[in-house]
């Protein structure tokens, strides 16, 4: 994957961590004014890390099936 995207030696350098962070942000001051309550925000939360997690796979394989069709040998 793409070191501008994720790199492993600068973790707090990451997209999917600053994402991660505002997320949480996020979150955070929902409960706080009272549009979600905190059992809402840790299932909120939760899916929200799963998708992060999930989007550096899903960007690989969309390359990956352009790169299928679009090589030239």
């Amino acid at each position: 994957m793409l070191k501008a995207v994720y790199d492993k030696s600068v973790p707090t350098g990451n997209l999917v961590t600053t994402i991660t962070g505002i997320v949480t942000l996020v979150i955070t001051l929902l409960v706080t004014f009272g549009v979600f309550t905190p059992e809402q925000a840790a299932g909120v939360t939760t899916q929200t890390n799963v998708l992060l997690t999930a989007i550096p796979q899903v960007v690989s394989a969309i390359a990956a099936l352009i790169l299928i069709f679009k090589a030239k040998d």
